[in-house]
């Protein structure tokens, strides 16, 4: 077992929006697990030269790998809103091209409102958040049957984490500040007794708990703990978005994910976990901090 706790810093916000809506859909409160998952595939994939087709599945070596995943605002306040964004529209029926056509630009373009979350600082420094992920091993190998690939062990460093360098869109520049390496000696893991997390975490790991500190609200993310995350169907790749619709809600997860309303008093939740969920803390800066996981 081993986990990194990962402090990134965030130059404006990031757009990350919920699937299976309309071109015109809302943003998240924070990147989702997968999200983080996805930015530190992207690292792996370019240190190890590993081409788009198979790099993507690293995502299913990491969720197959990941016992838990939990962040915390450290200093910010999440704001979404949705913007007009120019953006060419690409329309096809049948065999032929509606748009783009150079020759009638006028029908080449749309202007959805998309959704952005901007992350408002509350003191002097710029917005960051902390990550908190627990694995089963440090190692991983990248193997896909059908696409008849392999790449060797792949040991995880803090440099994966460091390398980092944005999270959702390519707008959403953001830079790595802290990164830590936690040994298996590090990281205490407990089951069936209450413990105060101010992490977000899985509802359904939810025995009984009550919120302490507000406030804490509600995200269906993509499960981050599906291995088959990026899987193979009638002979093409199929990604998160055709996951939404094949598997419905097994292949979601709804998390509670904590806001900030007062600097002094930062949202906290005691949780019991059940159902086979653990809990795995770690002493950070003096204090603990605990993350719900498998």
């Amino acid at each position: 077992m081993i986990g990194f706790t990962v402090d990134i810093e965030f130059v404006w916000g990031f757009q990350a929006r919920i699937v299976g809506l309309s071109k015109t859909s809302p943003s998240f409160y924070y990147p989702p697990p997968t999200t983080f998952l996805g930015a530190l595939a992207e690292v792996i994939a370019k240190k190890n030269n590993i081409g788009e087709d198979v790099g993507k599945f690293i995502i299913n070596e990491l969720s197959g790998n990941l016992l838990a995943i939990g962040f915390r605002p450290i200093n910010c306040i999440p704001v979404k809103y949705e913007d007009l964004s120019r953006i060419i529209m690409i329309r096809v029926s049948g065999d032929k091209i509606k748009s783009p056509l150079p020759a009638e630009p006028q029908r080449s373009f749309d202007s959805p409102a998309k959704g952005k979350t901007v992350l408002s600082s509350l003191d002097e420094n710029p917005p960051r958040i902390r990550f908190f992920i627990i694995l089963k091993d440090k190692e991983i190998e990248v193997e896909n049957n059908i696409l008849k690939s392999k790449i060797s062990k792949i040991t995880l460093e803090e440099d994966h984490f460091w390398r980092i360098h944005r999270l959702g869109s390519k707008e959403g520049t953001v830079s790595v500040v802290d990164v830590r390496e936690l040994q298996d000696t590090d990281i205490q893991c407990s089951e069936g007794r209450y413990v105060a997390t101010n992490y977000s975490f899985p509802v359904d790991s939810l025995a009984d708990g009550e919120e302490v500190m507000r406030k804490w609200e509600h995200e269906v993310y993509a499960n981050p703990f599906d291995k088959n995350i990026y899987i193979m169907s009638s002979g093409r790749e199929c990604g998160i978005f055709d996951k939404y619709y094949q598997d419905g809600l097994s292949s979601l997860k709804i998390f509670k994910v904590p806001i900030i309303i007062s600097s002094l008093n930062p949202p906290n939740y005691s949780i019991l976990p059940a159902n086979g969920w653990k809990a795995y803390s770690i002493r950070h800066e003096n204090k603990r901090e605990v993350v719900i996981g498998k």
